[in-house]
Order: structure tokens, then sequence, then C-alpha cells
């Protein structure tokens, strides 16, 4: 099961949990709403499901092709790079 799932600080998550929510797409809102339970423990590696983290992924790199502020488009990028490294565990 453990293969399954992969370890991402709760911090991270919450950043990446409000990127998707203000994002404007409904796939950011439904992959914020599931990464949303996973960011009450700050401070803590929290065991997410690698599908919920692919999906978010997904999520965040259809929001980065909709972002117009660099600086958005930036972070959005950092953000899915990331969950992309822990989750082929690079």
């Amino acid at each position: 099961m453990t293969d399954l799932m992969v370890q991402i600080p709760a911090d991270w998550l919450a950043r990446v949990f409000l990127s998707l929510r203000r994002g404007s797409s409904e796939d950011a809102q439904v992959s914020a709403a599931e990464l949303q339970p996973f960011t009450e423990k700050p401070g803590q590696r929290i065991p997410v499901p690698r599908a919920a983290v692919l999906r978010t992924e997904l999520a965040l790199r259809g929001e980065l092709e909709r972002a117009q502020e660099e600086e958005r488009r930036a972070r959005l990028l950092e953000e899915a790079d990331y969950l992309i490294s822990v989750r082929v565990g690079g």
C-alpha cells in the first residue's frame, strides 16, 4: 500500500492547495478540495495517494497554461515540478 502513497510535507500541500483554490478551472477547484484534508497537519510529512498527486499536477499544469502573471506562472511551475519529483521518487 505504501507504493501507492507519496510522503509530502503538509506545508507544501497547503501552498499547492492555495494556488489551486485561486485557479479558474473546475479541475483546479476539484483538486484543491481533494488536497484540503491533507493540509491540516503543518510541519508533518503526510502520505498522499499517488493518484491525487498526479491529478494535482495536471490541474497545476492547466492553471499554468491559463496564468498570465509571470510570478504566478513561476510558482505554479515550481509546485508542479516539486510534485513530479516526489511522485517519481527523485
